[in-house]
């Protein structure tokens, strides 16, 4: 009894395109983000100083790009355009992680609570990730 009817190899490409196409899809959040200016008068920056700005998180093809769009020239290393990232979720979060890649740029991440309430940006220190404790948003983009 042979199986490989017509009907069967039709079915099964049309299965196999639909997965193809699903995979090349792509899927694109953003977020809110407040950018740290630094005080005129100390140099550091501030708590009270920010502009608004836009995190974008865009998946294809089993690769993710985060992007910053912001409004004033920003820090170039991740305000470069398109820098590759990694992405990590459960049922709280998901965690954007950026490898900047200018020498010299350190490694940064967001923790994004999915319930769009926040998250915080971490810097590495040492075999740890520490928040950066500036209040940044990360609240989805309306």
């Amino acid at each position: 009894m042979n199986h490989r009817t017509p009907a069967r190899a039709a079915f099964i490409a049309g299965l196999l395109l639909t997965g193809a196409l699903a995979q090349s899809q792509s899927q694109s959040q953003s977020w809110e983000y407040r950018s740290m200016q630094k005080d005129p008068m100390t140099g550091q920056y501030s708590k009270d100083r920010f502009r608004a700005s836009t995190i974008t998180l865009e998946e294809k093809d089993g690769k993710a790009v985060f992007r910053m769009i912001s409004g004033a020239k920003g820090d170039p290393c991740f305000s470069r355009g398109d820098l590759p990232a990694e992405v990590q979720r459960d049922a709280q979060t998901t965690t954007i992680t950026v490898l900047p890649p200018l020498a010299g740029c350190q490694p940064f991440r967001f923790v994004i609570r999915n319930d769009g309430s926040g998250g915080v940006r971490q810097n590495p220190r040492g075999e740890r990730w520490v928040d950066d404790g500036n209040e940044r948003g990360l609240t989805p983009v309306k």
